[in-house]
């Protein structure tokens, strides 16, 4: 493991920079394709005489964040104590790598919205176009931290204690569910302040998908490492009570929850973002009440809830 471990990281340094050329080239790319879209100017000739290179560059930061992945999951795989950094950091590939793909589709939407004279999506779409860079620019940071700190803390790493692991994935599960919760609910709500209902209508299941991509993987990951064990050994008998407490504590804010929704989709008739936005609102409410009170239940030492 420490072997792949070292392949990776070299690997993973190496793309680094081939790929931050990249990135950045493509970030000038962006912002002079808006400019002359505000100026009105025609775009065709600047856009062919670049698309090659622009598609290069996001290739080569895809192969970047995939192997940044892969160092995230061989760092989990080998230590024995949880990380908030680590987990945050697999969080933060999985959201930038799905918003590579979206870049691809937005600059293709942008181009031909932008040739029929549909002016009128444009520049929310140039936003999201921003913010998905600035993610990416994020989780370049943050993998170059990853990649400074592997190696440090070697010798706790290969003679391994399952259990350990097991609690150490555990509690890395509920991280990632407080990200996935956190950054669903604030662009819900920016999305409610700032977009405009078609839009939000449009691209609110796709969205709401990626969102939860890190959290349904982390998920998939630690189920693949339980599936050859007995249900009834998945958990030890604390982490057990803990998802018990945490799972009856969700419920009972899942009815409140859902009778504020009712409620306002009853009394407020001009609310009608409501009707769109119900469900993932009240998924990732749900997750954030679940995921923290199982990581503050298994913080403490007796497990016991205090107020």
């Amino acid at each position: 493991m420490n072997q792949a471990i070292r392949i990776n990281k070299k690997i993973s340094l190496i793309l680094l920079i081939i790929s931050f050329t990249g990135f950045v080239s493509n970030c000038i790319f962006y912002i002079m394709m808006h400019l002359r879209i505000a100026g009105n100017l025609e775009i065709e000739t600047f856009t062919k005489s670049i698309e090659i290179f622009a598609a290069l560059a996001i290739v080569l930061v895809l192969f970047f964040h995939l192997s940044a992945l892969l160092a995230v999951i061989l760092e989990i795989r080998v230590y024995l104590t949880d990380s908030i950094l680590r987990s945050f950091i697999f969080f933060l590939a999985v959201i930038s790598t799905v918003m590579l793909f979206g870049d691809y589709a937005l600059i293709g939407d942008i181009t031909k919205e932008y040739k029929a004279g549909l002016i009128e999506g444009i520049f929310s779409e140039f936003i999201i176009l921003y913010f998905s860079q600035v993610l990416h620019l994020l989780f370049y940071i943050f993998a170059v931290i990853l990649l400074v700190i592997t190696g440090i803390k070697r010798t706790e790493a290969v003679q391994t204690r399952e259990a350990l692991k097991d609690e150490a994935i555990f509690i890395d599960v509920q991280y990632i569910g407080i990200f996935t919760s956190i950054l669903g609910l604030a662009i819900l709500i920016a999305m409610s302040l700032f977009t405009p209902m078609w839009a939000i209508k449009k691209g609110i299941i796709i969205l709401c998908i990626c969102l939860v991509l890190p959290y349904a993987l982390i998920v998939i990951y630690w189920l693949v490492l339980k599936i050859r064990e007995r249900i009834t050994e998945w958990y030890d008998e604390k982490q057990f009570q803990d998802v018990t407490r945490a799972s009856f504590i969700s419920f009972l804010s899942s009815i409140v929850i859902l009778a504020a929704f009712f409620l306002i989709q009853n009394l407020v008739e001009d609310f009608k973002l409501m009707n769109v936005i119900w469900f993932p609102l009240y998924f990732f409410s749900a997750l954030l009440i679940f995921s923290t009170t199982v990581l503050y239940l298994n913080k403490k030492p007796d497990g016991k809830l205090t107020m």
